[in-house]
């Protein structure tokens, strides 16, 4: 199916206004993986030439570019999660805050493209970095800001004008799956990077067995969020195409609590009955104050070069 073909039938039906090409080949032949409403609000398809699944067709904003259009940031239950989700995986990047510690001993500059509510930038930043956030929530650049302290420009990364060569080091950990055109945000840091700086790159990964069991309700695949999918190929060729050296891949899971795992299972079953009997359970065990950390191999950490000629 071509998207010539595929924007009439969506005309037609004026649902998911937008189609798209791949975000990598470029290419407009695809197989549908999974038909709208079925894994997620988007249909889901692969690339028949180079194999990347992506949204298509799609809303022409995704929830990120929404979540800029919020006024209020009340203390909801969702909220709450997000809080304790990112407070808590903090503790998931020591060894990358180590390791970029070593790669510059002098520290720099650091920026945080997606740095939400800035958890991640105040580790930084007491190890020494000049840390800026980017994101274009302004609420969480808000609680950044005014909670923490932390610099932050409310915009798109590509919205921001950042000076080129003037950043040491960057960090994208679970953005690139939401952005409309990665390899175009990946040249952006590319540019920003002073030669020899490092991306430290991180999304979901699709060529596990957790995905071949789960298919369609895979939890990352269900983030209606979520545009792109991408496997270990699939992201090195995106990340190559905007000019990074891989230096290092890593597999690797995440920190969440008791909470937020019944959560995603409950996404998981695709019921709503299901979702509303694990939340109740949920909040009357206080599943929220125990933690646990899984590791799959469902996450894909990819520290990425700019070479220094």
């Amino acid at each position: 199916m071509s998207v010539a073909e595929l924007n009439a039938s969506t005309m037609a039906s004026r649902e998911l206004p937008v189609s798209v090409s791949c975000g990598i080949c470029g290419s407009d032949a695809f197989t549908v993986l999974y038909p709208a409403g079925v894994a997620q609000i988007n249909q889901i398809v692969r690339c028949d030439r180079c194999g990347l699944m992506y949204a298509n067709p799609r809303k022409e904003a995704d929830h990120v570019a929404l979540e800029a259009e919020r006024d209020e940031w009340d203390f909801t239950e969702r909220n709450r999660q997000r809080y304790e989700k990112e407070r808590l995986q903090v503790r998931d990047y020591v060894a990358t805050r180590s390791l970029l510690g070593r790669l510059h001993p002098d520290r720099g500059k650091l920026i945080e493209v997606g740095s939400s509510c800035g958890y991640q930038l105040d580790a930084l930043r007491s190890e020494g970095w000049d840390v800026l956030g980017i994101e274009p929530d302004r609420n969480a650049a808000r609680h950044a800001t005014q909670q923490l302290g932390i610099p932050c420009i409310t915009s798109l990364l590509e919205d921001a004008h950042l000076p080129a060569e003037s950043v040491d080091a960057v960090l994208m950990l679970h953005v690139i799956e939401h952005v409309p055109d990665p390899v175009v945000t990946l040249r952006e840091i590319f540019r920003v990077l002073k030669p020899g700086g490092h991306l430290v790159l991180e999304t979901p990964r699709y060529d596990t067995l957790m995905f071949k069991v789960l298919g369609r309700r895979e939890r990352s695949l269900s983030c209606d969020g979520h545009i792109f999918f991408f496997t270990t190929e699939s992201l090195r060729r995106a990340a190559s195409l905007a000019g990074f050296e891989l230096d290092k891949l890593e597999y690797v899971g995440r920190s969440l609590t008791l909470d937020r795992l019944v959560y995603n299972i409950g996404v998981m079953t695709k019921s709503r009955r299901a979702q509303r009997v694990l939340g109740s359970w949920s909040r009357r065990l206080s599943l929220h104050k125990l933690s646990v950390t899984i590791n799959l191999r469902d996450m894909q950490r990819l520290y990425l070069r700019k070479p220094a000629s």
